[in-house]
């Protein structure tokens, strides 16, 4: 109810639109919808104690069972706000809730946040199954892969990782892979641009210019590398 009171047909009408999605929308903002979730949270522990587990679980499952787009990711947002109470033996319930999403507007921060800080927390047990995941039959599954390494990255860990995960799908044709490995590799190259320049060099000639473009942006040499692009198209024919 709160969902629906802060959403405008407009916003739900572009939205949909634009997402492409199958989904209801209500058109709430992504702030709205946090500020909602947060408010929950505050009025429900400050009531009944913190959060449980199972509570959390329960009431994610609760909100993903409606086909609606902003009651899934107020779900993503309580598994955000709570991610101590997430453990490894709940990652077959976000490996089949990923394959749910159907869009990145859901995927990637369920991916790129609750998977990446329990694969940070566990990386052990959760970075076996992400292997797995990166050569799933479903893109999306795959796309989850690395935006789970997102985490790891950031501290500047598990890069031989990223780039084996990015050579494997490299010759790929889907959009939403190679876009996902270029903004991936564009966050590493902040930190380590000589080594995503040379991963691009070498990989130059099955590279695709969605995935190029990103990491250019933060590249040095981001001149030198689109005019090798533009050598190996123009040779190819």
């Amino acid at each position: 109810q709160q969902l629906a009171a802060a959403g405008t047909p407009q916003r739900a009408e572009a939205e949909r639109a634009y997402l492409k999605s199958e989904l209801q929308h209500l058109g709430v903002s992504v702030p709205a919808m946090r500020a909602i979730v947060k408010s929950w949270l505050k009025s429900h522990e400050s009531d009944h104690g913190m959060l449980t587990h199972e509570e959390l679980f329960a009431l994610a499952d609760a909100l993903w069972a409606f086909p609606i787009h902003e009651c899934r990711s107020a779900a993503i947002e309580l598994l955000r706000a709570r991610p101590k109470l997430i453990g490894v033996a709940d990652v077959p319930w976000l490996y089949s809730t990923l394959g749910d999403c159907r869009t990145w507007a859901l995927l990637d921060p369920l991916a790129g946040s609750v998977v990446a800080d329990l694969a940070a927390r566990e990386p052990d047990e959760v970075l076996e199954h992400l292997d797995r995941w990166v050569r799933d039959p479903d893109f999306w599954i795959r796309r989850a892969a690395v935006l789970g390494l997102g985490t790891l990255l950031k501290r500047d860990q598990e890069l031989d990782r990223f780039f084996a995960y990015a050579q494997h799908l490299l010759p790929e044709k889907e959009f939403f892979i190679r876009k996902v490995i270029g903004w991936v590799a564009r966050e590493v190259a902040a930190r380590h641009p000589a080594r995503v320049s040379r991963w691009l060099r070498e990989n130059m000639a099955a590279m695709n210019l969605v995935t190029l473009r990103e990491p250019m942006r933060r590249l040095p040499d981001a001149d030198e590398l689109r005019a090798l692009y533009d050598t190996r198209r123009n040779n190819a024919g």
